[in-house]
């Protein structure tokens, strides 16, 4: 399951109520050869060895990443992306069976982290951190659709007109006009603007940007509100509450809204559930 901005920023806040200024004591790294091959993870393990005897003075969050800032100029970089368990445990007796990282603090409290798709767990200086994919990915200048001021509805229609491409590559992925969104948002705020996924963004209407920038405020604050996805759960390992609107959870059923069978395709590198009827896609070319 991704963990999209809302689960993002909602990790990032329970941390810092939780995390700061607490001292590593030690860390044990498990299972981490995959992560490794594919970049996830330090290739050199020894980089964790720099984490120790560090306090942890603040974190800071933009799109799916979590900037973990310490003294002795180091950092702990998190990328859940598509998919990690990260928890924080008053005591050993709380710990998991399986992590890709475990901290334990000075004070006898614990923080694991464990990879369930694709992501990372990065060790860096302050000189290394700067070259991570990651944060120069979303800490760029890629507006965040929740928690900055500029992000107006002039700004979000005038980097579709500049794109001019799917709706789904405008939300998701390396050519997306916004950070910190994977296809589980795009279904639900496609659905709510009554976009089907396959239009191109030069064919939408003013009025259809506008309901594409509304439906996004929309879902993303909804998820925040009730502590993220359902089938997702957060640092003191509580599920969230929100259902999605659209999504795999809609398979074999029908739309709230017009009751037409809800349909799957594939598009975009994912499955795409969407209302045959509530997003028609009209005399509108695809591209």
């Amino acid at each position: 399951m991704s963990v999209e901005l809302p689960e993002t920023l909602i990790l990032a806040e329970q941390m810092t109520q939780t995390l700061l200024d607490k001292k590593v004591k030690s860390y044990e790294i498990r299972d981490s050869e995959k992560l490794q091959r594919v970049g996830f993870m330090n290739t050199d393990l020894k980089d964790y060895d720099r984490l120790v005897g560090c306090k942890i003075k603040s974190i800071t969050h933009r799109g799916n990443v979590i900037w973990i800032k310490m003294n002795k100029k180091m950092n702990l970089v998190l990328c859940p992306d598509y998919g990690a368990r990260i928890l924080y445990h008053k005591n050993e007796e709380s710990l998991p069976k399986k992590h890709h990282l475990k901290i334990e603090f000075s004070d006898g409290t614990y923080f694991t982290i464990r990879q369930t798709g694709m992501g990372g767990i990065h060790s860096a200086t302050d000189t290394e951190v700067k070259d991570l994919y990651v944060i120069k990915r979303d800490f760029s200048d890629t507006p965040s659709p929740i928690g900055e001021h500029d992000f107006t509805f002039e700004r979000f229609s005038k980097l579709l007109d500049v794109k001019g491409q799917n709706i789904k590559a405008a939300i998701v992925g390396k050519a997306a006009v916004v950070v910190g969104l994977s296809n589980a948002a795009f279904q639900e705020i496609i659905y709510k603007a009554r976009i089907h996924p396959k239009r191109n963004t030069a064919t939408l209407s003013d009025d259809e940007k506008h309901d594409v920038f509304d439906a996004m405020k929309h879902i993303l604050n909804a998820r925040i509100c009730s502590g993220g996805k359902n089938i997702w759960v957060d640092l003191y390992g509580d599920p969230g509450r929100h259902t999605p609107v659209m999504g795999p959870n809609m398979k074999d059923k029908n739309c709230p809204q017009c009751r037409a069978a809800i349909e799957k395709i594939a598009h975009g590198g994912g499955q795409v559930y969407f209302c045959p009827h509530c997003q028609r896609i009209s005399n509108y070319h695809t591209k």
